[in-house]
């Protein structure tokens, strides 16, 4: 009877732990859960009238260092016509539900995707070609890390790049008419991702009837972060700003893609006055912003658009 009754426990005890084995594989945290993501890029605009197009072939796309399987493919992109909430999809592809913090790029700079040289370059008015490789490499990986994004289980998540040209094309020392990609760093400061889902705009109208600059910009920053000193004085004007675009000829303007959150406005005045075919900062904009609104206190919400309308009756000194 003893030997049965041990036999009697030891078969209990094997069917209780395989019974505890069962309850924590059946919750699991590590379970394997996944959603789609959706990569798009766009663009915030370059400033000089003297550029057609800007095109640069992506090559790779990366999320957290690894290969992104949904990546279309090689691909040859006019990043100045994605402007005013325009994009071009990237990728569409399946990857463990969780928090990312980062998406690189890597750019092609020996060919496009047709296999004609280069990969990265500026078209010019002219219908010339600059290429936009200032050095000896054939491709190099941009990480885009300004936040992170989450892919949710079981749905598609969207992300997307905004590749400010601005910022990211210079000119090659004293020859304003050779266009070069900045540094790595300087690169990676000039694209950010934000999620869709998050994600709200600014739009409205700028009266611009009493002016007569070529050229108005409007910039993005965040609440309390624009210094006129530093943003108007550096190798990059209006360098911090989060996005930009520009104020049309019918005064109408739209700032896409902004992380939902508290923002400035800033307005600025272009002109050509030396006749060099380069525009030039004349000046920040005074402005009369309509309904009262606060142009240093503006909110903006996920998913949702914020109207400004201004006035221009002014230019601020420097």
């Amino acid at each position: 009877m003893l030997i049965m009754k041990k036999s009697l426990n030891l078969f209990l005890l094997m069917l209780l732990s395989l019974s505890l084995f069962n309850c924590e594989d059946e919750n699991d945290p590590n379970e394997d859960l996944k959603g789609d993501l959706r990569i798009e890029i766009t663009d915030a605009p370059i400033d000089d009238p003297d550029v057609e197009a800007v095109f640069v072939t992506v090559a790779e796309v990366k999320v957290d260092g690894e290969v992104y399987d949904g990546f279309y493919g090689k691909k040859t992109i006019n990043i100045k016509a994605l402007q005013n909430g325009q994009t071009e999809a990237l990728g569409l592809g399946e990857l463990e539900a969780g928090t990312y913090n980062n998406i690189s790029l890597v750019l092609d700079y020996q060919s496009d995707d047709s296999g004609n040289s280069p990969g990265c370059y500026v078209l010019k008015s002219d219908q010339s070609k600059i290429d936009l490789n200032a050095g000896t490499e054939t491709s190099e990986e941009i990480v885009v890390k300004n936040g992170a994004f989450d892919v949710m289980d079981n749905a598609t998540s969207e992300v997307v790049i905004d590749f400010d040209l601005r910022k990211a094309i210079m000119y090659d020392g004293s020859n304003q008419d050779d266009y070069r990609l900045r540094s790595s760093t300087d690169l990676e400061n000039s694209l950010r991702f934000v999620s869709k889902a998050e994600a709200g705009m600014i739009e409205g109208n700028c009266d611009r009837n009493n002016t007569n600059y070529e050229k108005i910009v409007v910039y993005a920053y965040e609440k309390g972060s624009f210094n006129s000193n530093t943003e108007t004085s550096g190798d990059v004007e209006f360098q911090n700003s989060v996005t930009s675009a520009l104020v049309d000829a019918n005064g109408d303007y739209q700032l896409s893609f902004l992380q939902q959150g508290d923002y400035e406005l800033v307005f600025a005045g272009y002109n050509d006055d030396d006749n060099d075919g380069k525009l030039s900062l004349a000046g920040r904009l005074d402005l009369n912003a309509l309904l009262s609104i606060n142009l240093g206190n503006i909110s903006v919400g996920a998913e949702s658009s914020t109207t400004v309308n201004v006035e221009v009756i002014g230019l601020l000194p420097f």
